[in-house]
């Protein structure tokens, strides 16, 4: 049996590293401010985003966010900021009123609008413009922060302590309480038809506990079915029981890192344990779905939305215009191997995923949910986030989770319950 480890935004987050789509628009308006006042004061500026008509000769510095600081400056002398790029205004608008912004699920929506209610003003081939400027400023601030990140991690004992318990988690045996009703049953059936003939023979007086050469959990399982009328029903009851592991120990085959990031966190994980019981090595990959910064050949980035599944999708897939399926992850997804990969992997052998810092949002609906009701996915567990308040995540993660589900008796069998999960994050 193999682990996906499903790394998501909250991953990179709770390492420390600024990769949300706020700090990044936090970023380009502090980078602007500086650059603005020192240069361009009483002159005009412009980049692919913004124009000035005119920089004011007066800067305030409260402690207030750069771009609000910048309106005053502004404000001042009756100069405003003119948007080139009509993406990156809404984001601001988005992020102003709700201070949360969303690219991907943005782009979604005003796409829609452009076939919905057509506009000579704001049309698609403008909007999908636009995104791609906003996509290669992304770029280059996820690359500084990353770069940033690898000189910095791990120093300090908190980052060892918090990479040891990370590694942990990932490399960890499987808790077979966390399965599936039909997995628990096929691995029931598998036991009993592995240990029946034997005990019964044990039983009948045929041969000795000392001929069948035991180790030390075997002894405890067959003594514990010995004289048990109902066997494979006291395997399913010591399988799911919080003393399993005194009976039986199972660990992944594989263990394969899937990131959603574009960044490569995963870099300090990826180092496979020895195990002396078992006497060999868990082998390990690492698919990057969304490709990898700067990669400009077999794994190049991808940027847009994922969703399928959405109502509106076909009567745009039917408009007969490529511009509008242009930043459709599926599509991007056959310009590399990635895809591919993940499908053979899931193929192979059944699986369990761990959900690492990944909202499970609708902009990857398309993905997860061939991910996740795949018939060889036997468990689902969401290691949620701890918030400072004392309040946690796992129920807004379990209700996105169920948005990609068509099968939600299914959902409910594989989502680990509250109960045996835990918080991974703060």
């Amino acid at each position: 049996m193999n682990r996906i480890i499903l790394i998501g935004n909250g991953f990179d987050l709770a390492h420390g590293m600024k990769t949300s789509y706020n700090n990044f628009i936090d970023d380009y308006w502090k980078t602007k401010k500086q650059e603005i006042f020192d240069d361009y004061m009483g002159k005009d500026y412009q980049d692919d985003c913004i124009f000035i008509g005119r920089v004011p000769n007066v800067r305030f510095t409260e402690p207030e966010n750069d771009y609000e600081s910048i309106l005053r400056s502004l404000n001042h002398t009756g100069e405003k900021i003119v948007y080139k790029n009509e993406f990156f205004s809404i984001l601001n608008k988005n992020k102003s009123s709700l201070n949360w912004v969303d690219i991907e699920n943005d782009y979604y929506s005003l796409l829609k609008s452009c076939y919905k209610k057509p506009s000579s003003r704001y049309t698609i081939t403008k909007l999908n413009e636009d995104f791609a400027t906003i996509e290669s400023l992304l770029e280059k601030y996820l690359t500084k922060v990353q770069q940033e990140f690898s000189k910095n991690f791990p120093i300090s004992s908190e980052h060892m302590s918090f990479k040891s318990s990370i590694y942990e988690v990932i490399y960890s045996d499987f808790n077979l309480r966390d399965f599936s009703e039909s997995s628990i049953n096929q691995l029931t059936e598998e036991i009993f038809q592995k240990v029946y003939s034997n005990i019964k023979d044990l039983e009948d007086g045929n041969i000795d506990v000392e001929d069948l050469h035991l180790n030390e959990r075997e002894s405890r399982l067959y003594n514990a079915l010995r004289r048990i009328s109902d066997k494979k029903k006291k395997i399913k009851e010591l399988l799911t029981s919080s003393t399993s592991l005194n009976y039986f120990r199972y660990r992944p085959s594989e263990v394969l890192f899937l990131n959603f990031n574009y960044t490569s966190t995963e870099n300090f994980y990826n180092i496979r344990p020895t195990d002396r019981e078992f006497g060999n090595d868990i082998s390990t990959d690492v698919i990057h779905v969304h490709g990898i910064l700067n990669n400009k050949t077999d794994n190049k980035i991808i940027f847009g939305f994922g969703d399928e599944i959405d109502k509106d999708y076909l009567e745009i897939e039917n408009l007969n215009d490529n511009e509008y399926l242009q930043n459709i992850k599926s599509m991007k997804y056959l310009e590399s191997d990635s895809y591919k990969k993940l499908l053979e992997f899931i193929n192979s052998n059944n699986y369990q995923v761990f959900i690492f810092g990944h909202s499970c949002g609708i902009s990857d609906r398309t993905l997860l949910n061939t991910l996740f009701e795949h018939k060889n996915c036997n468990s689902i567990k969401p290691y949620y986030r701890q918030k400072d308040d004392g309040s946690d995540n796992y129920s807004e993660m379990i209700r996105n989770i169920s948005r990609n589900f068509t099968d939600k008796a299914s959902m409910r069998d594989k989502v680990v319950n509250k109960k045996y999960t835990n918080a991974l994050f703060r």
